[in-house]
């Protein structure tokens, strides 16, 4: 993607330095109260260390509640602050700026990725893959390169194609054929469960993984039995149980995809 910067003021630290000790000289030396304990000088998590009258003291303070440093000392932490807070707030202007740019070469389109990912189900693996662009636009560098870009109107394309395909998930006590796109391991009262979600023309099911196929993954074509109950906000997408007869039919057809 080729666009023209947007300069952006940089923010001076100064703007931010706030002065802790106001007339006092550098190297006069003045008492804080410890943040470890609230100045008690008491520990107050478990521990088996104590002082001589048998408290489990501060570590932090080593039990005397306060610490003590240099005026001088105080001022450089405060300049560090200043600093860190103004190089977070260039960073983030730099990432409005970013964003506006991109918004401005693609219009429409951040808002597009993000009624797709919101109307995916987790587990497709679109949901996933629209969702890293959707960070690199939100959280990390606030634009796309030529190539995510081409990505993202590939997906929104891929996704259209798979509305236009869905059919009603068959119900009731059926054979359920096709791939598993995705597994999820669940960890409950009732032990260690593996979810997967299989993809058959038009139609897709979630349940969980019958032990007959236990070493089943992503790109594996299977076959089994089920109860199928279809979802109440979406007929093509469907919640199976009670599954029997399983078995593999094809291994791997994606699953370094």
């Amino acid at each position: 993607m080729d666009t023209t910067p947007t300069t952006q003021p940089t923010a001076d630290w100064h703007d931010f330095y706030v002065e802790p000790y106001p007339g006092r000289k550098g190297n006069e030396r003045i008492q804080e109260t410890c943040g470890a304990c609230g100045g008690t000088g008491i520990y107050t998590a478990p521990t088996y260390i104590t002082d001589g009258e048998g408290r489990p003291y501060c570590f932090a303070c080593k039990g005397s509640g306060v610490h003590s440093r240099l005026v001088s000392s105080a001022r450089a932490t405060a300049r560090s602050h200043a600093k860190a807070r103004a190089e977070h707030a260039n960073t983030m202007q730099a990432l409005a700026a970013r964003r506006a740019d991109f918004e401005l070469a693609h219009p429409g389109l951040r808002d597009q990725l993000t009624e797709a990912h919101l109307s995916v189900r987790d587990g497709n693996p679109l949901r996933l893959r629209i969702g890293q662009l959707l960070d690199s636009l939100e959280d990390y560098t606030g634009t796309l390169d030529d190539a995510e870009v081409t990505e993202a109107h590939a997906l929104l394309e891929q996704l259209e194609q798979e509305k236009a395909a869905r059919r009603p998930v068959p119900t009731g006590r059926t054979i359920i054929r096709g791939e598993i796109l995705a597994t999820k391991t669940l960890d409950s009262q009732w032990g260690i469960t593996v979810k997967m979600l299989v993809q058959g023309p038009g139609w897709r099911v979630w349940g969980s993984r019958p032990s007959e196929i236990s070493t089943a993954g992503r790109g594996d074509v299977v076959e089994f039995t089920a109860t199928v109950s279809a979802s109440d906000d979406d007929d093509s997408f469907g919640f199976y149980s009670r599954p029997t007869k399983a078995h593999i039919i094809a291994a791997g057809l994606r699953r370094t995809a």
